[in-house]
């Protein structure tokens, strides 16, 4: 009776057989992470590391896995590991097993044994042999045997030197030669792929929870190869074309500062940075997102002890100022990001007379301060008081008023004083509120706010010459301003034709057209266009559009065509989205006596606007790097000394002839040049400027497309948080 106690059901640590399973899953995923590193050139293959070949190193730990993979299947059969195997491993292991071992052994006789064409005969018995085991035997051997003897085999390969990185395979009837570096990664990914969907497999005891653990394992390499490569993309980008960029950049400490620190509020607000509140992937999100606060937290400190000590701080080519001084510019993105996140949270409406008369002298000041700054930017003058201006002295007393009023507020929340004081949170909105002023001030009129070591200035903070410069000019630095606008500029150009003209249709298509051979039509001839080559959307604009538009290229032009790029995409998306809100929203709607166009317009468009948001980012992705179109429909300079200026352009006449109002802007009919024309005649034409120029463009290339899909991604998150309030 005694001994029924002794076996313990829940063990919370698992078993000795379920860690060393689960120590063989995770030795597969490192295996895995260093040979994609491999293959993209970040760990070693082809050196010595402490004497030994790096190709050793892959060996030995290939050699172990396939070890230990052959062990978890002995110890399941005739161990005393508690696992549930099948009669059979499956037909699906059986196959893949005799596909794996059919290619291998072929061309492991064919060329490196050297086997005629006799071999494929026998790597065909060979992976017949070898699935009817996998298929015959329980499936602890089944799953396990053929995936240990073959890793085993790669190791050995590796060890022995049969596949070294010099070794190289010439394939027959082709001029191609790859090398040992490029197949022993992709070999030892391949077999790390076998062990660690065995080995998960394994760890749940086999059967039907063990099949579906190893196929989720498998799954997640599988998605851990595609992030790599995207990773790899980027970091090869910016490996490259960082140094160019950042060449002889100039930064006011003050303005790293309230970057930095914006973005550390920012990442406060809207994540989550306590894993001690989140379960499951969103406490590794938390302890991801406490890292990245922790850093941000430090660099700020960082920068503002550089401040404090008047120590300037140079690396490689970037030179920090110690100085208090904030740009103009990147005060209104800071400022008006903190602005968007607490506009929740700034509401104070008192009922005594006290805190309403505090209210308004707060208002009152801003509304002052703004007018003194409108009444400067038509004037062309600065107001002073005493040689100090007068948005100085109104802004900073704002700011400190609400300094102290915020340090002196009891910390107790349910006194009576919360109806004469105002919060902290609403007091912090003026604060900004207040920063945001001087910034829009300071920017319109050019006049700073503050003092020569502490304040707001238009310019000066940041000196970047890659981002600024002109491409050409006599004694600077080239830089990639014109290309970078002229892309900025098409782009929104392009969103702001397709996007309101496809959403258009798709509420024409989706809540008005019913289904018939018209709206069927409709899609092929939209699928169709979201397939057709870019190049030939150039051919049409360069055709049909440049001739009706001056007969020369243009900006306008390169818009239009980018726009009906985008257009297809869009219309796809969007009515996607709008067949996707519940027919209930639409009923209830018209329960309460709301027309057809009113429940559309405040039910139907907003509940698939993040819907439509994400044709947007996907459009964008592939538009703004397309080189082909611009090459017919903008055709400027590919490295101009200006940039287009579309804003200061536009022209307002008012005349007798309708539409009485008339606006041009000249800009837009003018040819310009792009960041990939301009990627395109540095790297593939070899013209200009040195292939570092064009890694460069590259770097800011993606930058610019990655800021479109932050902005399109903030939109989203703004309409679906909207929807669920």
């Amino acid at each position: 009776m005694s001994d029924s106690y002794r076996t313990q059901l829940v063990d919370t640590k698992g078993t000795s057989y379920e860690q060393f399973a689960i120590g063989v899953t995770v030795a597969s995923f490192v295996a895995f992470v260093l040979a994609a590193g491999t293959l993209f050139g970040w760990v070693p293959v082809a050196g010595e590391i402490s004497g030994v070949p790096g190709a050793t190193y892959f060996g030995v730990g290939v050699l172990g896995l396939g070890v230990a993979t052959g062990a978890l299947g002995a110890f399941s059969r005739w161990g005393e590991a508690q696992t549930t195997p099948s009669r059979s491993a499956g037909l699906v292991v059986g196959v893949v097993h005799a596909s794996i071992w059919t290619v291998a052994v072929g061309l492991f006789l064919r060329y490196t044994i050297g086997i005629g064409s006799v071999s494929w005969l026998l790597a065909v018995a060979v992976g017949v042999g070898v699935g009817y085991f996998a298929l015959a035997l329980p499936e602890d051997l089944g799953a396990t045997a053929p995936t240990a003897v073959f890793v085993a085999f790669l190791g050995l390969l590796f060890v022995t030197g049969l596949i070294s990185p010099s070794w190289a395979w010439q394939p027959n009837g082709t001029n191609a030669t790859i090398p040992g570096t490029l197949v022993i990664p992709l070999l030892t990914m391949g077999g790390v792929l076998m062990t660690g969907w065995a080995s998960a497999s394994a760890y749940e005891g086999f059967g039907t929870r063990g099949r579906q653990n190893g196929a989720f394992v498998l799954i997640s390499l599988v998605v851990l190869l595609t992030l790599s490569v995207l990773v790899f993309l980027l970091a090869f980008v910016f490996e490259r074309g960082i140094m160019v960029v950042l060449e002889n950049l100039t930064l006011s400490a003050g303005t790293v500062t309230v970057l930095l620190a914006t973005a550390l509020f920012a990442l406060l607000r809207t994540a989550t940075v306590r894993p001690t509140v989140a379960n499951g992937t969103d406490r590794v999100a938390a302890f991801v997102n406490l890292t990245v606060a922790s850093l941000l937290a430090l660099a700020t400190l960082g920068f503002v002890l550089v401040i404090g000590t008047n120590l300037s701080i140079s690396a490689a080519s970037i030179t920090v100022e110690p100085t208090a001084v904030v740009g103009a510019v990147p005060g209104l993105i800071a400022g008006g990001v903190v602005f968007g996140l607490t506009r929740e949270s700034g509401e104070w409406r008192p009922e005594s007379g006290r805190g309403r008369s505090i209210r308004r002298a707060f208002r009152a000041a801003l509304l002052v301060a703004g007018g003194i700054g409108v009444l400067e930017l038509v004037a062309g003058l600065e107001l002073a008081v005493a040689g100090i201006g007068a948005v100085s002295v109104l802004l900073g007393g704002v700011v400190v008023a609400a300094l102290l009023v915020a340090a002196v507020r009891p910390t107790d929340e349910r006194t009576e004083s919360d109806q004469v004081i105002p919060p902290v949170s609403w007091l912090g909105r003026v604060a900004v509120t207040a920063f945001l002023l001087a910034c829009l001030r300071v920017f319109a009129t050019g006049f700073p706010v503050g003092l020569d070591q502490a304040g707001i200035v238009a310019s000066g903070t940041i000196d970047w010459p890659f981002i600024t410069n002109p491409s050409q000019g006599l004694g600077i630095q080239p830089g990639v301003m014109p290309a970078m606008f002229g892309t900025i500029w098409i782009v929104i150009g392009a969103v702001t034709f397709a996007v309101p003209l496809a959403v258009g249709s798709a509420v024409f298509l989706t809540e008005y057209a019913e289904d018939s051979i018209f709206t069927r039509a409709v899609d092929i001839a939209t699928n169709g266009l979201w397939s057709t080559p870019s190049i030939v959307f150039g051919l049409f604009g360069l055709a049909f559009i440049v001739p009706r538009f001056g007969n020369t290229p243009s900006i306008l032009a390169a818009q239009l065509v980018l726009g009906f790029m985008l257009l297809p995409l869009v219309l796809i998306t969007s009515r996607e989205a709008m067949k996707s809100v519940p027919d209930e929203y639409r009923d209830a709607s018209a329960a309460l006596g709301v027309s057809k166009w009113q429940t559309i317009r405040s039910v139907v468009v907003p509940a698939s606007m993040p819907g439509v948001i994400t044709g947007v980012i996907l459009g964008v992705g592939r538009i703004a790097g397309e080189t082909a179109p611009l090459l017919l429909v903008l055709n400027g300079p590919a490295f101009p000394n200006s940039g287009p200026k579309v804003l200061s352009s536009f022209l307002v006449r008012i005349g007798a002839d309708p539409p009485f109002i008339h606006v041009s802007n000249p800009a837009l009919m003018e040819r310009a040049s792009a960041l990939p024309y301009q990627l395109y005649a540095v790297i593939t034409a070899g013209v200009g400027a040195e292939q570092s120029f064009g890694w460069g463009t590259a770097l800011v290339l993606l930058g610019v497309v990655l800021g479109f899909f932050l902005l399109s991604i903030a939109t989203r998150r703004y309409f679906r948080r909207k929807l669920h309030q």
